[in-house]
């Protein structure tokens, strides 16, 4: 194989690795399919058994610069590599971010059932609209969706804090399976997502400037580094293997150091601190924010639900944003894509992500 030919298997390889899952279509059926329907039994899937965050990955727009040297091709299968890192890079980041905030509400909500609360707040919030569904059931995935089940709503339900953990989301995908549809294909689907009131931190100050300079400079001086780079000199003499890895782990940690100085002395809160005072914050009372929002999802759920089988709309408008309830304390709209969403007045979702930055990377020449 030539070196065109090597590096165009390469660039389909790669470019193939970077394509990204679609989400589920939304199905909606006619007026007269639902009526024919009710009341509507439920069953509801809650696999999940921990709290979740959301990650903030989005793929980055990475631009490359061209080396004239370099053919088309072999240029496409560089630049879908050097995508192909970045994205992982910012995707292991984003990972890290989420998972270490999450950890310390796992911790609180050890011991809560909230599989059975979440349960019983949707069983809660059906029995309020008798007309529209029928019995309730708790159930696993594969007994949910067997064809010889009969008709029936089957919600899959998760539960997670948001990307900035300003809010929980319990969010079901509903699935309406009918008897004798062609492969099991659902009559109805769409996601309805509750959300939590939102929290916020105060606005940073100077004293917290200060403060925060004070606790990593402490930080820092216990981790003694000026010893830790006198053992990685002297082991660097003596021709020991590991004086490179030590040198390393200092330069990692003086880097980690500037950073954190650097961040302290900003006017706002960088993306850490501002998530662990939130979590702070949720954790309160041991974690009863987070219990209270679980309780009150499924009676929300429900109530989007009703109002997305009652009021089905023309195609042409199915994916217009609107809001179609609004009280004192709550208002339900359609989003964009024509999922649902409950949440606080005045809140707006805290699900969305911004772009990553755009990333520029020079192409380096090819060899043979």
């Amino acid at each position: 194989m030539n070196r065109i030919a090597r590096h165009a298997a390469v660039a389909a390889a790669v470019i193939g690795l970077c394509g990204c899952a679609q989400q589920a279509k939304i199905v909606r059926p006619s007026t007269t399919q639902l009526q024919a329907l009710k009341p509507l039994p439920v069953v509801q899937v809650i696999s999940q058994d921990k709290l979740a965050a959301e990650d903030t990955f989005t793929y980055a727009n990475v631009s490359f610069i061209p080396n004239p040297s370099i053919p088309i091709v072999v240029g496409a299968a560089g630049g879908a590599l050097g995508m192909a890192i970045v994205n992982a890079e910012i995707r292991a980041e984003a990972r890290r971010f989420a998972e270490q905030h999450v950890q310390p509400l796992r911790s609180v909500l050890e011991g809560f059932d909230a599989k059975g609360v979440l349960s019983e707040s949707l069983r809660q919030g059906l029995g309020q609209q008798p007309a529209s569904f029928g019995s309730y059931t708790l159930a696993d995935a594969t007994w949910a969706k067997q064809t010889g089940s009969g008709q029936r709503a089957v919600l899959e339900t998760g539960y997670a804090m948001t990307p900035d953990f300003s809010a929980l989301q319990v969010i079901a995908t509903v699935s309406i399976f009918v008897p004798g549809s062609k492969d099991n294909k659902p009559l109805y689907r769409n996601m309805l997502v509750y959300q939590s009131p939102r929290f916020s931190v105060p606005a940073k100050t100077a004293a917290d400037s200060k403060h925060m300079v004070v606790q990593e400079n402490s930080r820092y001086a216990a981790l003694h580094i000026d010893d830790e780079i006198e053992k990685a000199n002297a082991a660097f003499n003596k021709h020991d293997p590991e004086a490179g890895r030590m040198r390393q782990k200092v330069v990692s940690e003086q880097r980690e150091h500037r950073l954190r100085l650097k961040q302290a002395g900003e006017a706002t809160w960088d993306p850490d601190t501002r998530a662990q005072r939130l979590c702070e914050t949720w954790s309160a009372g041991h974690g009863e924010a987070l219990k209270a929002a679980m309780r009150a999802s499924g009676i929300e759920i429900a109530h989007m639900l009703q109002l997305d089988l009652a009021g089905q709309v023309p195609a042409d408008l199915a994916d217009q944003p609107r809001i179609v309830f609004q009280d004192d304390s709550r208002e339900i709209k359609y989003l964009e894509d024509g999922h649902m969403i409950s949440l606080a007045v005045s809140d707006d979702d805290a699900s969305e992500k911004r772009s990553s930055p755009r990333v520029t990377m020079p192409l380096p020449h090819v060899g043979r």
